[in-house]
């Protein structure tokens, strides 16, 4: 082409959009699309849990199917090897220009196990998280603020030959996050995430679980690449 750069056409050609791009931005998916993520986030504990400053990062695998009619299906499985949890609920988003929302019910089932160092123990549970989400968008960057409130619907630990458990519902507090996708290369995403929780239980911290009765704030720093 004449006259034009080779910087103007590639910058011509680029067509993307961090609204199709995100995994957080609640955008309306193409039916069949799939998105993946992976990341890792420090959760800061309550001291009365750990009794110590030393915490471990928990990893997530993060995936998103789209439906017909704005729904998609959202999965995740986070693991820090002795306590884990897989997630996975519908939602269902409304995007009108730079402004969007959506709702969604994921069900959480955790697990975790601790048969080292003379411990014999292990605690599972299932959680309901109902939440929605509202974001905003530019060209390349998005925010967006998500709140959720966390149900606990079953829970059971074990120690040695002594188990406990419960199946009498019971609200355990809520979560609100803000999280920022920002283009970093070609149609890679990176996301940047605050988030704290008002709980008494974190799936983490599971062996603690029986012997506080009281709400926590949990705070959470989250790191995450767009696949």
């Amino acid at each position: 082409m004449a006259g034009v750069s080779a910087e103007t056409v590639a910058q011509e050609a680029d067509t993307f959009d961090i609204s199709s791009a995100s995994m957080y931005y609640p955008h309306r998916m193409v039916p069949g699309d799939f998105s993946m993520e992976v990341a890792m986030s420090q959760v800061k504990l309550p001291f009365d849990w750990l009794e110590t400053a030393i915490q471990a990062p928990l990893f997530h695998f993060h995936a998103l199917y789209g439906l017909p009619r704005g729904f998609s299906i959202d999965g995740r499985f986070s693991s820090l090897f002795v306590s884990n949890q897989i997630a996975l609920g519908p939602h269902w988003s409304y995007q009108k220009n730079k402004i969007s929302f959506n709702v969604g019910y994921d069900v959480g089932y955790t697990f975790g196990y601790l048969n080292q160092f003379g411990f014999a123990s292990s605690a599972q549970s299932w959680i309901n998280y109902p939440n929605a989400s509202f974001g905003f968008r530019f060209k390349d960057v998005a925010f967006t603020l998500k709140g959720e409130l966390m149900v606990i619907t079953a829970f059971s630990t074990k120690q040695g030959d002594n188990e406990i458990s419960t199946e009498k519902n019971f609200s355990n507090g809520g979560s609100l996050a803000i999280y920022m996708e920002q283009r970093i290369h070609k149609n890679k995403v990176l996301v940047i995430g605050l988030k704290n929780s008002y709980a008494k239980y974190h799936f983490m911290a599971w062996p603690a679980f029986s012997t506080f009765n009281r709400f926590y704030n949990i705070p959470e720093f989250y790191v995450g690449l767009i696949l």
